[in-house]
Parts: structure tokens; C-alpha cells; sequence
């Protein structure tokens, strides 16, 4: 079968072969690109400002606070303040007090109310038994009682089970010390999901061991510690916010927690609960313990002047 030839176009340009070993035609008018991928050149990083080392710069931790651990002391109350001086005299000339609670005395200071400090030495743990001494010996010209210093912690996933005496047994148990005496559950109540939170008082040492353990194993469950802090309240008018040194209101150290009436004491109250510092400022709910945490009242006068 015979071809057709080729219709000619004109002259054909020169001709030459390629590195593949193909004819190719000479082209002019065109650039060889090199399809070679090149290597891209590292950018090198600008060298960092000092304002960018100031912002890089890891921040140094917080120093942590130092706890001070307050001692115990025992506060002598007399009916005449010119009397101290007295009093004094008459309980460092018994040779028996003075081997008991005389070589456990640090120094002996003023309240701000003006009543005599005895503040003991740290690691004396018997600040009760030595007020009660002191107060058989003073009889009826002083009242003498102990002021044991303690912090607030909370033991929190207890099951609904466990009562206070298993609280304080664990306690003995964790610390080594029997707290037992010092009567530490100061409350116990339900929880979220059927647990219970626990309230302690101890003293500031033995807090302080208990919350850097953390935990505590009491019946089947590792229950956590933890801190409590609690407003500033005052022990003469129950005002929150102040201390009774700095107190202007009135005094209410003789009437009950609980119903604000004379004469008996909040374990012994059979009255309704009132809350005087509700009546007082004319807040219609006043159906609670003046002391109460439950009190709007106390929660909004803390928050404010916080």
C-alpha cells in the first residue's frame, strides 16, 4: 500500500540530536528550564530581642508561705485588773504550780481586753489540765481556761455510714496522737452522691501533718483532706469581719448561739433557732443559728468586706 508523501511546509531548520539520542528541531526561541527540584536554603531563625527573652523566660514560682504555728496559752480573767499583779506573785510563791505551769510559761503578756496571757512553751500539748490546776488555785478571785489555738480542715468522700467516733479513731491512727480528747469533729453532714463532708479542729502542727499526707483511710475509702478557711468573726458580738479587740457592738458572750436568750447554752437550747444579727437588722430570715454558715446575712457582710 503506498503513502502519500508529506506536503511540504517550507524549508525544514537544521536538526539536531537531544541527550535522549532523538532528533530534535532547533528551537530558538524557547529557554531550557531545569525541572530539577532544588534544594531549598534552611531560613535561619532571627536571633531572639531581649524583650523576647524577658517573655520566654520561664516565671519563677512563688515562694511558699511559711506557716507559724501558734502556741497554746491560758487566759486569767480577774474581777479587779489591779489585782494581777497579785495574783502573779501569789502563783509563782507554789512551789507546786511552779514545777508544773511555771516551766511550761514562755511569757506572760496583756490581752487587748486587758486580761492576763500565760502563752506556754511550743510542744505543750496539756494546756486544758494546766488551766484547770491554775483555776483551783486562783478559787474565787480569777477564772483561768486555756486557749488552744487550731485550724479547720475537711475530710471529704466519707460514705454515708461513718460516724465521728470512726472520724476520730483514724485520726489517732494517721497522726500518732490521740486527738480524741480534744473532741476534733466538729460537724458532719451530707454530701453530693450520698457521701458525707467532716469538719476537724486540731492544732496547727497536727493540721499541718495531716494536710500535706492528704488522704486518710477511713472504713473501705482513701477520703482527701483538705483546708478550710473560715471568716474572721468575733466571739463578743458574732459580727463577722472583725475580732473582738477592734469590736464596737454589743455584748452577747451570755447568750445562747441558738435562740439569742439568757441563761443556757446552745447544747441545752429547747427554743426555736433566731438569728439576732437577722432581727437586728430587720431581715425576715432569721429562723437560724446566729452562727449559722446558713445565714445570707454573715455570707454577704464576709463577702463584702473581703
Amino acid at each position: 500500500m503506498r503513502v502519500p508523501p508529506k506536503r511540504s511546509v517550507g524549508a525544514l531548520g537544521s536538526t539536531r540530536p537531544d541527550e535522549n539520542n532523538n532528533v530534535a528541531e532547533d528551537c530558538d526561541n524557547y529557554v531550557l528550564v531545569d525541572r530539577r527540584r532544588r534544594q531549598r536554603c534552611k531560613q535561619q531563625p532571627p536571633m531572639p530581642t531581649s524583650d523576647d527573652r524577658a517573655r520566654l523566660a520561664p516565671k519563677p514560682r512563688p515562694p511558699r508561705r511559711r506557716v507559724y504555728h501558734r502556741p497554746d496559752a491560758i487566759v486569767i480573767r480577774a474581777h479587779d485588773p489591779s489585782t494581777y499583779a497579785d495574783i502573779l506573785k501569789k502563783l509563782k510563791g507554789d512551789q507546786a504550780l511552779q514545777q508544773t505551769v511555771g516551766s511550761s510559761v514562755n511569757n506572760i503578756r496583756r490581752s487587748a481586753a486587758g486580761a492576763l496571757v500565760l502563752q506556754l512553751k511550743k510542744g505543750v500539748d496539756n494546756a486544758s489540765d494546766l488551766g484547770e490546776e491554775l483555776g483551783k488555785a486562783l478559787g474565787t478571785t480569777a477564772t483561768a481556761s486555756a486557749r488552744q489555738h487550731t485550724s479547720m480542715i475537711e475530710i471529704k468522700d466519707l460514705d454515708e455510714s461513718v460516724t465521728k467516733e470512726e472520724i476520730t479513731m483514724a485520726l489517732d491512727a494517721l497522726l500518732g496522737v490521740p486527738v480524741s480528747r480534744r473532741d476534733p469533729v466538729k460537724s458532719l453532714r451530707k454530701a453530693y452522691a450520698g457521701t458525707q463532708v467532716a469538719v476537724v479542729a486540731l492544732p496547727d502542727d497536727l493540721a499541718a501533718t495531716a494536710l500535706k499526707l492528704g488522704h486518710v483511710r477511713i472504713g473501705w475509702v482513701s477520703c482527701r483532706i483538705r483546708g478550710r478557711e473560715e471568716a474572721a468573726r468575733c466571739y463578743r458580738c458574732w459580727g463577722p469581719g472583725h475580732v473582738a479587740a477592734r469590736c464596737k457592738g454589743p455584748d452577747r458572750t451570755q447568750l445562747c448561739y441558738r435562740c439569742g436568750q439568757k441563761d443556757h447554752q446552745a447544747k441545752d437550747c429547747k427554743g426555736q433557732p433566731a438569728c439576732v444579727l437577722s432581727q437586728e437588722r430587720g431581715t425576715d430570715d432569721h429562723r437560724h443559728a446566729s452562727t449559722s454558715s446558713s445565714c445570707p446575712l454573715a455570707r454577704k457582710i464576709t463577702q463584702t468586706r473581703r
